[in-house]
């Protein structure tokens, strides 16, 4: 956690009174909430190296362009020095602030029809659409470091290498040998949010504000369609069964299209990309938590050995992941 001085110095920055700072959450970043100006915003703390500033800095002169330019996103405020981040260091530890306007509304909720359905979903790609149109057209300003682009992911874990797990990563290899040979033309490839799933917007009266670009990245627009479908898969169905899935992704994915298509055109090939990038996401998922994983099947919870075995089982059986096997 960050010292009281880390927190000094980022109200000193962004300029509020650190006694108005109430801790929201820690895990990749450090999450509070303040007032200024009766006005409540969020500053986020990335500890980080120094020479990570620069990504950071290119991440919300992104979200900055995209505001101005009329995605309902969270406004990155500047410092008192009008820059969009500061950096601190406390005891050798490097900390990467940046504050942002507080998104109006709250997070889905599958029970309610207000925060969760057809005129969401269409929102939801409508916003998507929206930022990826002037990701086509987005020049970094005066910034000399650029966002990663995707790439594939390094895998070392030796316990991966055998057995079951082993399918599993031929698996992401396989799939990774495909995507990497995909076209690369700007109006199929540019600045993503690479993470834009329901815990990272709010649901105002239907209408979406989306925050948390911190895992924004160069990569294929049908790849962030595909990656908020299976997120809309695994959280918000109704029932965990394979045709309730596949069914609910084919209504989803109609509604978001055709929001998306409001603001940005995706051509039939990439369309039909949408469904091996969510087979895609599924399979990441996976090595999220083994690739640090120690060999010892007694420290995987009960409910990921499960999914390990029902992936295994689909993998073996040639069969796609659930909410994946749909016609586009």
């Amino acid at each position: 956690m960050a010292s009281s001085n880390i927190l000094l110095k980022a109200a000193e920055s962004f300029e509020f009174n650190v006694g108005t700072l109430i801790f929201v959450s820690n895990s990749t970043n450090e999450v509070y909430r303040f007032t200024k100006d009766d006005q409540s915003y969020i500053l986020r703390l990335s500890q980080k190296s120094h020479e990570y500033a620069a990504k950071i800095r290119a991440e919300v002169d992104w979200v900055y362009y995209l505001v101005k330019n009329g995605v309902r996103a969270s406004l990155p405020i500047q410092t008192c020095n009008h820059e969009l981040t500061a950096v601190f260091c406390d005891e050798d530890k490097w900390y990467i602030a940046t504050a942002f306007q507080e998104a109006a509304g709250r997070f889905f909720d599958k029970h309610n029809e207000q925060l969760w359905g057809p005129k969401v979903f269409r929102n939801w790609g409508e916003t998507m659409g929206r930022m990826h149109r002037l990701s086509t057209i987005y020049e970094t300003s005066d910034i000399l470091v650029k966002r990663d682009s995707w790439s594939r992911r390094n895998i070392n874990n030796p316990h991966l290498q055998r057995g079951r797990f082993y399918v599993l990563l031929d698996k992401l290899i396989s799939m990774e040998s495909i995507i990497d040979s995909l076209p690369r033309g700007s109006d199929s490839f540019g600045l993503i949010h690479n993470d834009f799933h329901p815990y990272n917007f709010f649901i105002d009266n239907s209408e979406i504000t989306v925050f948390d670009f911190d895992d924004s990245i160069y990569g294929w627009f049908s790849l962030d369609i595909a990656i908020a479908a299976t997120h809309a898969v695994w959280w918000g169905v109704h029932a965990e069964d394979r045709v309730t899935k596949n069914r609910f992704a084919q209504q989803f994915l109609r509604e978001f299209l055709m929001g998306y298509e409001k603001e940005h055109h995706i051509s039939e090939f990439w369309k039909q990309t949408i469904p091996m990038f969510m087979e895609y996401r599924n399979i990441c998922s996976f090595f999220w938590w083994l690739s640090e994983w120690d060999g010892h099947e007694s420290s995987l919870t009960e409910d990921q050995q499960n999914a390990i075995n029902h992936a295994v089982k689909l993998i073996e059986r040639g069969l796609p992941f659930d909410g994946c096997d749909i016609q586009l």
